[in-house]
């Protein structure tokens, strides 16, 4: 039998934090309402709003807006008792926009996707606040050691994610056990392939007269570089500095015997003219249509074998991600993957009184079952370890290893401001090193690492 009844609503008007501009005053509701004895009780339901980064035409939209429906029919309260209820704004593109906008006149939403590798210059222009308060230890714990790291800036937490996109080597098992290759020999994260190994299996290909090319997946999205090579320098032992002091860290040792792990691959040496080690063909789908032996990639190829190529599941596997070996053999004991996705984190426009309303819409967001939708529905991998050791298609062959990579991954992209001026310099030095032919004996990838790394430096962060 139903106890309430509800007798009216009342839009409370609050008014917004100094300087963040006019907010909208609909977004606390409270409602009355009574018992059978007559007593009135206050009901207030706290409304928050998201903007996300997706149309909601597209896969990824319609699973934030069925995580939305789900929310608002869970009935979820914050400890107090308030109702909270989740709206959102599906802008795709125009999210950048809509943020430059809001940031002259106000009206940030309360909760903003942001990508992984945006979370420190987010941070600095102070569009997104810490939640360091508001999130405990053990709801920390329940994340892949990825997204806490990637949103934690000068020890301050300030977005969470329920995506991630771990990669590694995609390899044709058929192809290589031709040249010899078992199963044993294939790498693992205690026994990882190194990149020379790779290389030596394309020669080996080349000789008996196999497919041999590798698809490095370079311009692979705005960000694809970095996503994916960027482990070649933690790997080797190297890092990318800090905002103003990039070009000591890529200058390093280590992190040039890190870039130059590539460089054979992007040479010609051993082949015939016009024949190159990496793969140059247009068709998307080489590696899994069986017509190139290797591929480094994200998750996604898995999903699209096991849905158009199921035939194809039995001769492919994946590597770890290749590992840095230097010139006496000795091989790298430091677990570095491509990673990261998109996050979420609460703005500067959150008014104080809406924050625990905020942080259930953001766990419930980024969370075990939000998470997992995702995974079903376009392929990332869950971030909730405990969905990492449940989900049975994650248990075994290659998405167990990118599941096992993940979890023991100790790297994220640079977290700096100035991130999008490294990631074209890094972007420019891997394109620098596919054209070395081109640029013949006046090619010198130190230096060009030297000048593209200044570069950086020199740009000034504004205020």
């Amino acid at each position: 039998m139903q106890k309430f009844k509800f007798l009216s609503l009342t839009l409370l008007g609050l008014t917004a934090l100094t300087g963040c501009g006019p907010k909208d005053p609909g977004d606390v509701l409270t409602s009355y309402s009574t018992d059978s004895d007559g007593s009135v009780h206050v009901v207030t339901t706290k409304i928050i709003n998201v903007w996300v980064h997706k149309n909601e035409s597209e896969d990824e939209g319609k699973i934030y807006k069925s995580i939305m429906d789900s929310f608002n029919q869970a009935g979820i309260t914050t400890e107090s008792g308030d109702r909270v209820q989740l709206t959102m704004e599906f802008l795709g593109t125009n999210i950048e926009t809509r943020i430059s906008a809001a940031l002259v006149t106000g009206g940030l939403p309360d909760i903003l996707a942001v990508d992984s590798s945006e979370v420190a210059s987010r941070v600095h222009y102070e569009i997104i606040q810490s939640i360091d308060d508001y999130i405990s230890e053990d709801e920390k714990n329940a994340y892949v050691d990825s997204v806490i790291d990637q949103g934690t800036i000068d020890g301050k937490l300030y977005t969470l994610s329920g995506m991630e996109a771990p990669g590694g080597l995609y390899y044709n098992k058929t192809m290589l056990e031709s040249v010899g290759y078992t199963g044993e020999d294939f790498g693992t994260l205690e026994n990882p392939w190194s990149w020379k190994d790779v290389h030596e299996a394309q020669k080996k290909l080349y000789a008996a007269g196999k497919p041999y090319q590798i698809n490095l997946h370079n311009g692979f999205g705005t960000d694809g570089d970095m996503y994916l090579y960027s482990p070649l320098i933690y790997s080797a032992g190297g890092h990318f500095g800090t905002d103003n002091h990039v070009e000591e860290a890529l200058t390093s040792p280590e992190a040039m015997a890190g870039l130059e792990q590539l460089e054979p691959f992007y040479g010609t040496e051993g082949l015939s003219a016009n024949e190159r080690w990496i793969y140059t063909g247009s068709n998307e789908l080489a590696f899994v249509q069986g017509q190139i032996p290797f591929s480094v990639y994200g998750p996604w190829d898995i999903r699209t074998i096991k849905n158009d190529y199921p035939g194809f599941e039995s001769e492919y596997g994946i590597m770890p991600f290749p590992v840095y070996e230097d010139e006496n053999g000795n091989k790298s004991d430091e677990t570095a993957i491509p990673c990261g996705s998109y996050a979420f984190g609460i703005t500067r426009d959150c008014r104080e009184e809406k924050m625990d309303a905020a942080v259930e819409a953001l766990l419930y967001l980024t969370g075990k079952q939000s998470s997992e939708e995702m995974y079903y529905g376009i392929g990332t991998y869950p971030t909730n370890k405990e969905s990492l050791s449940e989900i049975e298609e994650l248990q075994t062959g290659p998405a167990k290893v990118l599941a096992d990579s993940l979890s023991a991954n100790k790297f994220t992209r640079p977290k700096q401001v100035k991130y999008p001026q490294l990631r074209q310099a890094f972007s420019d030095i891997l394109t620098y090193m596919r054209n070395q032919d081109y640029y013949g004996g006046d090619y010198d990838l130190a230096e060009y690492v030297a000048e593209q790394a200044a570069t950086v430096d020199a740009d000034q962060i504004a205020n």
